[in-house]
């Protein structure tokens, strides 16, 4: 640099050196100095600074570069055009040169960082700066600028880049919140994870209070203590545990606090910087490990059980805080416990410890005598935790041992009766057949079942009928010998079991007396009431050779006496088996015929007796057979005892019916209303009454136009509150209730006073004997008379002559249905029949038809 400025001092010299002698001498050697000082520190200051400088063409070619070849090792020549960029970073080498380009094209300042090699030839960050030097019109005269190593700083903010990623990470690692207070500007800082913790939105402003206001409640007070008050000292650190409540609505969450206090050098607090971590996973661990232990201890008190630990070195037991309140001792030498198990039962503890492996499944159990002179039965269980460790626990099981002979006795006796059970019954018919087989006898089996149990249940209530089966069971005890066996299966249910001597033909005669011993009247609550039974008998070896067979022929001996009446006892025989199968097979004929949808409705219509018109119509159930044709109940009607079909039968018809209902409003005929009854498979089916009326809906048929039909029989069969609410459910919505068969059920005037009844239909057996029988039309009037003043209307079924209408009118009947109007027809027929009805009476028919309720 000196050499240059000389240099050009020459040239000013030739240049001015014919108008030299116009200069004061002085004045040119003190200019000269001067000029040459300053080129001096600018030489020094260059080196001294250890920057580079360096100058281009307006072009943006290199022309000089003062420090250079110190810096990169690279001469004069070789720096000079673009010979510079040869010591550029490969991968630094098109961004410099673009950014220096748009420079030079724009003329704005030069500025970058990028990679040189040293003159050591390893490469190192320098920072490159340039300004254009510019003419008095503006135009760029050249470029000067200065670049200087900058790799100490860059590696220092590497260093800090990867500091701080260090702990940003280490942060999120630990979902670690970081919160900042300067107390002199009263600036608050928190990291993101400190607002998610908290539920706080990036852009909430954070001020002092914006903490404590998230505490619960009930932790404020001591938040406010802790990390509020008394923290003016230097130096001072704080921390605590609270529960907040996020702000997002997050929920409650439990956190740690700590902060330290930081002050300056007057020892003024200047400024407070702590932490904030979510912790609710780890008190909600804890909370469940207290609430662990506690439902243990719970556990090992409610079942007397305490928890123990046995080092097998020193035989040193170590037992859970209860043994001293269950056994009398706490934890202690082992001999302590085994002095106070009974002589015969030590060996069993003993035992344990000569085992080289014991299970978690042996248990053992044996008698052990308080410190007060208690004897109770104890259970062990234990397993070995390792070589020298034996884990166990030890119970009471005294009430156990003591219940054991009442528990076989429960388990094998009926409760109500203290009769053998079916359990103890059927190992007893075992015996008593091994036995027959061994010696060649006979043994009976019979099975009871008692007649109209439930009328006794529901007139007097279940401890009347809770009486006499203790009653029945005493009578039948009574009747059989030493050797025989009285069981009870449940409910209404017994069975007796009579071994040799007796033939079936004695345990017949037996159970005649048995019937006879049955009826004799039985009182209670000074009601007086008769013991009636069916009973089944099948005996070995005549009807079966095992407990199965016998059990099942008994059964269907049973069954036959119920069918035929009850109130008698029927014997088996192969005919008997013969109509069951009968019955099976028209049960899946009749499952089939369902299949293929041959249940249909046919209808009859009931006819007003004052105006001749029809006023409305019951629906029939029919089977339309493919071979056999139209068929009544009277031919399938058995399969009505199977409950599963019966409800399917009935489903299928009401389903007909309101189609059909439908298909004649649309025709707008008058069909007054369509009843249909409802059989006790119906009312088994909760919210029955929902599923008609929604049928209803859907066909659109209004509820008017329907009416429902139910038997006595039918109100007998489920609790009278049950049936009531079904029935009540209808009448809300409009549907008529009808009492069908009126006056051949049991307690007839009370249904009327239960149910929502509009409409009775006199049974038909009055009907047929009104015009002889004075007593049939004694009760006919009575009927009609009873409903006339309840608001009732009254039908009377079965009318088949003219007298029999003209008589029912006479006595005020409203309607009349029978086959003096019509059979029932198929539902084609109804619109036909309609249209040709003139009012008057088809004529008499000899066929007595048997229907069943749809």
């Amino acid at each position: 640099m000196l050499n240059e400025i000389k240099e050009l001092l020459k040239e000013f010299q030739q240049e001015w050196s014919g108008s030299r002698e116009t200069w004061p001498v002085d004045a040119w050697n003190n200019a000269k100095a001067s000029l040459v000082r300053s080129a001096e520190r600018y030489e020094a200051l260059l080196q001294a600074s250890a920057m580079v400088f360096w100058t281009s063409c307006p072009t943006g070619q290199a022309t000089r570069g003062w420090g250079w070849s110190e810096l990169s090792g690279q001469d004069e020549a070789e720096y000079s055009g673009q010979g510079w960029l040869a010591t550029v970073h490969p991968e630094d080498q098109d961004r410099v040169v673009a950014h220096w380009q748009e420079c030079v094209r724009s003329g704005v300042w030069f500025q970058a960082e990028y990679r040189v090699r040293h003159a050591t030839g390893e490469y190192r960050w320098v920072s490159a700066k340039a300004v254009p030097l510019r003419d008095g019109d503006g135009s760029i005269r050249e470029w000067v600028g200065v670049l200087m190593d900058v790799e100490e700083r860059r590696l220092a903010e590497e260093a800090l880049r990867t500091s701080e990623e260090r702990l940003r990470l280490a942060i999120e690692t630990t979902a670690l919140g970081i919160w900042d207070v300067d107390l002199i500007l009263d600036r608050h800082q928190w990291s993101a994870e400190t607002r998610q913790i908290l539920g706080i939105a990036a852009d909430t402003p954070i001020t002092g209070d914006t903490f404590l206001n998230r505490v619960h409640p009930e932790d404020r007070p001591h938040v406010e203590r802790t990390f509020y008050k008394d923290q003016s000292e230097p130096g001072t650190s704080f921390s605590g545990i609270c529960r907040i409540n996020r702000a997002d609505n997050g929920g409650e969450r439990w956190v740690a606090a700590s902060g330290r206090t930081i002050s300056d050098e007057n020892r003024q607090p200047i400024r407070r910087i702590g932490t904030i971590w979510d912790i609710t996973a780890q008190k909600r661990a804890e909370e469940a490990r207290h609430a662990s232990e506690e439902r243990l201890r719970l556990a090992l008190n409610a079942a007397r059980m305490i928890a123990w630990e046995q080092d097998l070195t020193t035989n040193y037991i170590t037992r859970t805080p209860n043994a001293a309140g269950l056994i009398g001792i706490g934890s202690g030498p082992l001999s302590e416990f085994l002095d106070r198990i009974h002589p015969d039962d030590r060996h069993l503890r003993e035992h344990l410890l000569s085992q080289s492996d014991v299970k978690s499944s042996e248990s053992i159990e044996f008698r052990y005598t308080t410190p007060h002179g208690e004897t109770l039965w104890l259970g062990l269980r234990a397993e070995k935790a390792g070589p020298n460790r034996l884990v166990g626990v030890t119970f009471d099981i005294t009430e156990r041992k003591a219940a054991e002979e009442e528990i076989w006795r429960v388990a094998n006796h009926d409760a109500l009766t203290g009769l053998p059970n079916r359990a103890l019954f059927q190992r007893r018919l075992e015996q008593a057949l091994g036995e027959g087989h061994r010696r060649g006898t006979s043994v009976s089996l019979l099975l009871i079942d008692l007649d109209h149990f439930k009328d006794v249940n529901d007139a007097l209530g279940h401890d009347a009928g809770d009486a006499l089966l203790k009653e029945i069971a005493a009578r039948l005890t009574a009747m059989v010998r030493e050797g025989d066996t009285v069981a009870r299966f449940g409910g209404d249910e017994f069975a007796v079991i009579i071994g040799e001597p007796l033939t079936l033909r004695h345990a017949t005669l037996l159970v005649d007396i048995m019937l006879e011993q049955l009826r004799r009247p039985f009182v209670y609550a000074e009601r007086t009431f008769i013991g009636r039974a069916s009973i089944g008998v099948a005996a070995f070896p005549n009807h079966g050779a095992d407990a199965k067979e016998l059990l099942k022929n008994a059964d269907i001996a049973l069954y036959r006496a119920k069918a035929e009446g009850r109130n008698r006892a029927i014997n088996y025989s192969a005919e008997l088996r013969i109509a069951v199968e009968e019955r099976l097979a028209l049960n899946e004929e009749v499952r089939e015929a369902l299949a293929r949808r041959e249940f249909i409705p046919f209808y009859q219509p009931k006819v007003c007796l004052r105006t001749s018109r029809i006023v409305g119509f019951e629906a029939l159930a029919r089977w339309q057979h493919p071979a056999k044709g139209i068929l009544t109940p009277a031919y399938f009607g058995a399969v009505f005892s199977d409950l599963e079909l019966s409800l399917r039968i009935g489903q299928e018809l009401i389903t007909r019916v309101i189609s059909d209902t439908r298909e004649w409003l649309d025709q707008d005929l008058e069909i007054g209303r369509v009843a249909i009854n409802l059989s006790s498979a119906e009312f088994t089916v909760d919210g029955v009454a929902e599923r008609i009326l929604s049928l209803l809906h859907q066909k659109e048929v209004p509820t008017e136009r329907f009416e429902v039909e139910v038997t006595e029989t039918v109100l007998l069969g489920r609790g009278i509150v049950d049936i009531a609410a079904i029935l009540n459910r209808f009448h809300e919505h409009g549907v008529q209730i009808a009492l069908d068969d009126f006056g051949t059920g049991y307690a007839s005037l009370t249904h009327l006073k239960q149910f929502p009844v509009d409409h009775v239909k006199i049974d038909k057996s009055f009907v047929r004997g009104l015009e002889q029988d004075a007593g049939d039309q004694a009760i006919v009037a009575g009927i009609i008379g009873l409903g006339r003043n309840l608001g009732m209307q009254i039908t009377a079924e079965g009318v088949e002559t003219l007298a029999q209408a003209q008589r029912l009118r006479g006595l005020g009947c409203d309607n009349a249905q029978g086959f003096l109007y019509s059979e029932p027809v198929e539902g084609s027929m109804v619109p036909k029949l309609l249209r040709s009805w003139k009012g008057q009476p088809t004529g008499l028919h000899d066929e007595k038809p048997t229907r069943l309720r749809a």
